[in-house]
């Protein structure tokens, strides 16, 4: 009975050893002559490659390049709800859709192939994405365009580059404060309506469709600083010349206003409501 004993001990030992060793055999190693996956350059306006249409305020899709004899990609996040690197998803393919995120939010991200025999490469060099402050969809972005041209009296000179941008302020601005902040003052009007485009072109607050066109503001005549400005407007992103967004911009005037200079003036929000204040910059 004792040698039966010592036998099924010795026995459980080689299992644990031979267990074990396993493990050790298929333990991950990191190899520096691994090929390192490259992450694909975002896309921002005129695009749904990184920002799917309707789905920018929760979704970024990530691309990278394929390595060679790589059979997985495991994608890592930081940013929001992820408080340190974590580890997104592992994957056979070199696109990704990463969802459920927070509105208007940077969040970077890294991918790293693996290879036969569990052998992973180096990350990536990081890329920090944003996501948008509203929805829209490709008619939404070419009327968002269209509407700042217009306002802005299709001037495309360096001197109009602050109005260019606060005037794109304006339009998201009341957008996003009745779709996604529930102000009082915004909602009532604006929350009916299904899209920025439906605002625009049918609300009264802005201008048609048809308004746009015969004033020859169609898309394809916007210029790329304006379409620049809208998108630093719906991203938070100072991405036109680095002149900051302003999110208390709610209104615009042209220079009627001031008959006796080219000024063009905004109405910014005050904590006793929108109106009275106002603002000029050289336009």
């Amino acid at each position: 009975m004792k040698k039966m004993a010592v036998l099924l001990a010795s026995l459980l030992a080689m299992l644990a050893l031979t267990f074990i060793g396993g493990i050790k055999a298929s333990a991950a190693t990191v190899s520096g002559s691994a090929a390192v996956p490259s992450m694909n350059k975002e896309k921002t306006y005129e695009s749904s490659y990184t920002h799917p249409y309707n789905k920018q305020i929760d979704t970024i899709v990530l691309h990278w390049n394929k390595t060679k004899n790589a059979n997985r990609y495991q994608v890592y996040i930081k940013g929001g709800k992820y408080k340190s690197w974590s580890n997104y998803c592992t994957t056979t393919n070199n696109t990704v859709s990463v969802k459920k995120l927070d509105r208007a939010t940077t969040y970077k991200f890294k991918v790293r192939a693996i290879y036969p025999g569990n052998t992973y490469s180096r990350f990536s060099a990081e890329q920090s994405i944003m996501t948008a402050r509203m929805n829209y969809d490709k008619a939404g972005w070419e009327a968002m365009c269209r509407i700042v041209y217009h306002e802005v009296g299709r001037i495309n000179d360096s001197m109009w580059d602050k109005p260019i941008v606060y005037v794109s302020d304006c339009v998201a601005n009341r957008f996003v404060a009745a779709k996604y902040e529930n102000d009082p003052l915004w909602a009532p009007f604006y929350k009916n309506y299904y899209n920025i485009q439906s605002i625009i072109y049918t609300s009264g607050g802005f201008m048609s469709d048809y308004g746009l066109s015969r004033d020859g503001c169609n898309y394809y005549n916007v210029p790329d600083k304006v379409k620049k400005a809208v998108w630093g407007a719906v991203y938070g992103d100072n991405c036109y010349k680095g002149i900051k967004n302003d999110y208390d911009v709610y209104y615009w005037c042209n220079r009627s206003y001031y008959t006796s200079s080219s000024k063009i003036a905004y109405s910014f929000r005050i904590p006793w409501g929108y109106f009275s204040i106002w603002r000029s910059y050289w336009g």
